[in-house]
């Protein structure tokens, strides 16, 4: 009986991972409403019928195809290494996003996110299924550094973000400025040690009395 629920789990696995890889195609080469749910099937090799029972309407496959790219990799990041301390951690993060940059999956990726802009529904379903429940998730890990005392007690949500909007931030420029951007020509290690270091201890010398707050 196990064997046989393995390979069920199996089965379901690879035709969740060929249904996902054949949308983000369409989605990225065609756009969100331009794609259908049987183009989709028959790029994945698939019954129509079959995508349903995996993913009841487009847009919650839209979704899926932008949670397996944008969410589940930093999840299973901090997930799989709560054993190691935090700057192992985020070196781990800043590798897996800023290796998107590298590869195909950008321009895809910049492509879907341009869609979710375009379509207010879109954007209302993004916020509520996938940002939300990943800043409260990032929020809660925050927490519990700050109980185990490795991080100095913050505004939860301004922390998360602010480290959420260096990423972003990074990616977006690495983007624009194309070949000549000095992001290109630095080794990933070395950029993805300058942002472990800066989040880590700012940008104030060790012992120097800061000027901002009170």
């Amino acid at each position: 009986m196990a064997d046989r629920e393995t390979r069920k789990k199996q089965i379901g696995d690879k035709r969740r991972q060929q249904i996902l890889d054949a949308a983000l195609d369409l989605f990225a080469k065609q756009g969100y409403a331009e794609s259908t749910m049987p183009e989709i099937a028959r790029s994945a090799g698939l019954a129509t019928g079959t995508i349903y029972i995996y993913y009841p309407s487009k847009r919650e496959l839209f979704i899926a195809v932008i949670e397996s790219l944008m969410v589940v990799p930093i999840l299973n990041v901090f997930k799989n290494e709560t054993g190691e301390n935090f700057q192992k951690t985020l070196k781990k993060a800043l590798n897996e996003r800023l290796s998107i940059l590298q590869s195909v999956l950008l321009t895809k990726l910049l492509s879907l996110i341009g869609e979710i802009q375009r379509d207010a529904e879109l954007r209302a379903i993004f916020m509520e299924k996938l940002i939300r429940p990943f800043l409260a998730r990032m929020e809660e890990l925050y927490r519990a550094r700050v109980e185990a005392g490795e991080f100095r007690p913050m505004e939860p949500a301004v922390t998360v973000r602010l480290v959420g909007g260096m990423m972003l931030g990074m990616n977006f420029l690495k983007s624009i400025e194309g070949e000549n951007s000095p992001l290109n020509r630095l080794p990933q290690g070395q950029i993805v040690d300058e942002m472990v270091n800066f989040v880590l201890f700012g940008l104030n010398q060790p012992g120097a009395k800061p000027r901002a707050g009170k």
